[in-house]
């Protein structure tokens, strides 16, 4: 029975019902003050409890997909994570105004301690005010050490933007929980992947708004603060590559959805996305609240599904990572594969099993971090 089943949620609640109706019943026998009867009263009490909790556990589980197997509960999750190639269907701001305060954080660049620039990286931590959407908020910037070394000090980096999911409260979601520059650091020690720029941020510029990286009608320009002023900030900050060939981004949950929807709407600054677990339309829900005015067309121009079939398609890469057994928006990812056609490419990562949760997205970054790379150049400076 799986873990999800919606029969695993009704034998527990069955057994649950059984337990509190058994405790009614028995109850009123267990009136003596022995110590037999004391401790039986109290262990019907704890199961009665221990049922309710249990019960409560998989019901949410199984709406928000935390753990989609056992297998994924107890650890396996799923196996290792691999692209395959996936063939289509059918065949200038003042810089000082962008970016302020650049700060140094100290940062786990893999098992060796005292962490050197030249020959780690860096993790800084940038506060960006966008010049074009007003949005104000931080980005954690991971510098590789060729960044700090002489004979690359004409170079201008690529960079690949990592956009974590919602709510995402914890700002180092990239480093603590997806362990982003550590990973990074293994794979330039294996020689598989460039060096390379790595933008860690959240798309929550408001809190306790959802608002799915959109321009909002009379609300936040989130659209236009990843799309136009976080590169523009980076690019005036670090030497970061200017073109789009050297862009791409990267994201899980609704951070995926972001990530592909800025690739497609603005593929004049991206070349690049990859959604780990994403969705890929536009949804309403509590914490979206009415993000498009009520408006039909602006919700289309949102869904990345009916912009295939109704739309010219961009010239961008996209890798689609997601899970058969344990992901909700499994079926948005294979409607997405199925869907595409050139000159929009689609690879993918799909894993047999995995739930919606961080023990599965870091077995998406690996492959994702090296299919960037692939695809993405820098330039002179």
């Amino acid at each position: 029975m799986g873990l999800t089943s919606g029969g695993l949620l009704g034998l527990l609640s069955l057994i649950t019902i059984a337990c509190l109706a058994g405790t009614v019943r028995a109850w009123p026998r267990l009136a003596d003050a022995g110590l037999r009867t004391t401790a039986m009263r109290a262990g019907l009490l704890a199961a009665g409890q221990l049922m309710i909790i249990l019960t409560l556990l998989v019901g949410v589980n199984g709406y928000y997909l935390f753990y989609g197997t056992w297998s994924d509960l107890i650890g396996a999750a799923g196996g290792d994570a691999q692209v395959r190639q996936h063939p289509p269907a059918g065949s200038g701001a003042d810089a000082a105004a962008a970016t302020r305060v650049v700060r140094t954080v100290q940062a786990k660049l893999g098992p060796r301690d005292g962490a050197k620039p030249g020959r780690d990286g860096q993790v800084q931590h940038l506060e960006i005010h966008g010049v074009r959407s007003g949005v104000r908020t931080e980005a954690y910037v991971y510098l590789p050490p060729e960044y700090f070394q002489p004979e690359h000090a004409t170079k201008r980096f690529p960079v690949a933007l990592f956009i974590a999911g919602y709510p995402s409260r914890d700002r180092l979601t990239w480093i603590e929980k997806g362990r982003l520059p550590e990973e990074v650091v293994r794979q330039r020690a294996a020689g598989r992947i460039q060096p390379m720029i790595y933008v860690m941020m959240r798309p929550t510029v408001e809190p306790g708004w959802d608002t799915e990286c959109a321009d909002v009608p009379g609300g936040p320009k989130v659209e236009t603060f990843f799309a136009q002023d976080v590169p523009e900030a980076i690019s005036d900050t670090y030497r970061a590559a200017r073109s789009r060939q050297g862009w791409g981004v990267a994201g899980y949950s609704a951070g995926g959805y972001c990530a592909v929807k800025l690739a497609m709407l603005h593929s004049d600054r991206f070349t690049a996305a990859a959604s780990l677990a994403g969705h890929f339309r536009a949804i309403l829900d509590t914490t979206t609240r009415q993000l498009y005015d009520r408006s039909k067309q602006l919700r289309q121009d949102n869904d990345l599904l009916w912009r295939l079939r109704n739309l010219p398609q961009p010239p961008v890469s996209v890798l689609v990572a997601s899970a058969a057994i344990g992901e909700k928006t499994y079926p948005q990812a294979t409607a997405f594969m199925r869907t595409a056609r050139p000159p929009l490419l689609v690879d993918k990562v799909l894993l047999p099993t995995g739930g919606h949760n961080f023990k599965t997205f870091r077995k998406y970054i690996p492959p994702t971090i090296e299919w960037l790379s692939a695809r993405l150049r820098g330039e002179a400076r």
